[in-house]
């Protein structure tokens, strides 16, 4: 009876990446490493080694690798490594790009009639690009979910700095010497807001005159002796006027003549 395993194969640094993979039971590591490239489209001309694994993911012992002598992948067959329903083995693959895989036994079945084995049974999620690009991390390319999301970020942060140091360089410029013809900025209105503020107080005039008119008391008061002048003055006046009202209109003097007008009016 033909045993064929089921194993679950996934990225370390890239959970959602799986592939389900069905093999022989007598098949060689060889075969399973072929397979798994043949999953995720790698090239499998690359150095790899595989190596049991306790339940948390940790190396435990070396089973064969491509630098590995006497001890071919072709020559050790899987099911040699089985010790558990639940067997776990580490993949490394490509050791300059430092692939790594997890590999784990999810279920032992009897071939089905008709298939041929090794199969991949299923694919969830795209796999990253073997080759990183220049200056990425391992997986990275233009065209996966990872690089959209790395230029976007890096597209939004250099508008910020952009923006930044725009805000600045316009805070140093002397806005009065900036002809429209040659530079344009785009401002912020709380820009505009706060230089008209500082405008209004330099242009507003100061209307207080509680201090700027001032006079002193002592100053003010007026010794009656200056004044004595006027009164001199007013009695000119008047005697003047006394002596002016003792001739008539004609210039007759009324005093002098009284008498004899007096007089003259007995005669009648």
């Amino acid at each position: 009876m033909q045993i064929v395993y089921k194993f679950r194969v996934s990225f370390e640094e890239h959970d959602d990446v799986v592939r389900f993979i069905e093999i022989d039971s007598t098949s060689s590591f060889l075969e399973l490493h072929k397979i798994i490239q043949e999953s995720i489209g790698f090239d499998a001309s690359k150095q790899y080694n595989f190596y049991t694994s306790d339940d948390i993911w940790r190396t435990e012992k070396k089973i064969c690798g491509t630098e590995t002598e006497g001890n071919e992948p072709a020559k050790i067959t899987i099911n040699k490594y089985i010790n558990s329903p639940n067997q776990k083995f580490i993949y490394e693959f490509d050791p300059e790009l430092d692939w790594v895989f997890y590999i784990e036994l999810i279920k032992i079945q009897k071939a089905e009639y008709g298939k041929k084995y090794p199969l991949i049974s299923r694919k969830e999620g795209d796999a990253p690009k073997q080759y990183k690009l220049k200056g990425k991390e391992p997986g990275a390319t233009a065209k996966n979910e990872y690089d959209k999301m790395a230029e976007m970020l890096i597209a939004s942060r250099m508008l910020e700095n952009i923006e930044k140091k725009t805000i600045e360089n316009t805070e140093e410029l002397d806005l009065d010497e900036i002809e429209d013809e040659d530079i344009e900025i785009d401002l912020d209105e709380s820009a505009f807001e706060e230089k008209d503020d500082k405008i209004s107080k330099i242009s507003e005039p100061n209307l207080d005159f509680s201090n700027s008119l001032k006079f002193d008391e002592q100053d003010m008061k007026i010794d009656e002796e200056d004044l004595s002048f006027l009164d001199d003055d007013f009695d000119e006046n008047n005697d003047e006027n006394e002596d002016e009202s003792d001739e008539d209109e004609f210039g007759n003097d009324y005093k002098n003549n009284k008498n004899n007008y007096d007089d003259n009016y007995d005669d009648y």
